[in-house]
């Protein structure tokens, strides 16, 4: 994202948006009004209808219908609040707000997490005060603590001008020729959140036999490494390898009065089990929009 040189005071502001609503925010019947336009089919339209409908029994054992939102765990779950928020603000956003801009704009979702990102300051603001009211009309609402006007700029280089996406932080910086970049790296919560988990869970397991859970550790790395594994994010993932491997020598060193592993014999042990250190397999990419 980006602006052209002669509107550098102007440059990019973005709106985050991030508020679940598959509990009580997804209005039935405007879902069902949507629906019915791809579908002519009134049977599938009264099943999604029951099933949206169907008995919920809480924590106390009492039954209660939903009025509004979807199961949560449910397989279609996913796609009905993609159509609801494609109807709601999707097609808005296309049809009645790029016209209206004097700039550029493009709106990029993914489930109910958006960014928004304009050319003109002006342009940002105008939509940062309609937004809400196009939210409300279908039962939607902005959580606040997490969405802002910022300014993002690749004539502001710098981690004091970022926002976070799908678990990235976004900022620009300057490459080794001095040009513009767009950086990704693993959101600090993200990370940090992460390295606790993995941390309880491998206190966890300590006592259970290594073939039963180093192999699950693994597929968690390599998950980990498959989302986060950029370039860019290679000192965030060499972090967490680091970090889990003084977790694995700290726990399995205490199961008993003894030590059990050295460094060396530890990192011969992770070796056989398929443990290395993080690799970056994703090309950097360099995102500009003119």
């Amino acid at each position: 994202m980006c602006t052209d040189n002669t509107l550098k005071r102007e440059s990019s502001p973005a709106i985050t948006y991030d508020k679940g609503f598959f509990d009580d925010q997804l209005d039935h019947g405007w879902l069902l009004r949507m629906l019915a336009l791809r579908i002519d089919d009134k049977a599938l339209l009264t099943l999604i209808m029951q099933w949206l409908k169907v008995r919920v029994q809480t924590l106390d054992g009492k039954f209660s219908k939903p009025a509004a939102g979807t199961p949560q765990g449910g397989v279609i779950s996913p796609v009905l609040a993609n159509i609801y928020l494609h109807y709601a603000l999707d097609l808005w956003f296309e049809k009645k707000v790029k016209p209206r801009m004097r700039g550029r704009a493009m709106l990029i979702r993914y489930a109910d997490d958006i960014v928004v990102a304009f050319q003109l300051k002006t342009d940002a603001e105008r939509f940062y005060r309609v937004l809400p009211r196009r939210l409300n009309k279908f039962g939607l609402q902005l959580a606040p603590k997490i969405t802002h006007l910022k300014r993002f700029s690749r004539f502001h280089p710098g981690r004091k001008r970022r926002f976070q996406f799908l678990g990235f932080e976004f900022y620009w910086s300057l490459d080794v020729n001095q040009r513009p970049r767009l950086r990704r790296r693993t959101a600090a919560k993200k990370q940090k959140d992460t390295m606790e988990t993995l941390y309880h869970w491998i206190k966890a397991k300590r006592s259970e036999r290594l073939r039963e859970w180093l192999p699950i550790l693994k597929r968690k790395l390599e998950g980990f490494q498959n989302y986060f594994g950029l370039p860019d994010n290679s000192r965030n993932l060499s972090r967490l390898y680091s970090y889990v491997l003084h977790s694995i020598h700290k726990w399995l060193n205490r199961r008993s009065q003894r030590k059990s592993y050295n460094w060396n014999s530890l990192k011969e042990m992770l070796g056989y089990f398929g443990l290395k250190p993080p690799q970056v397999y994703k090309r950097s990419i360099l995102v500009d929009w003119y």
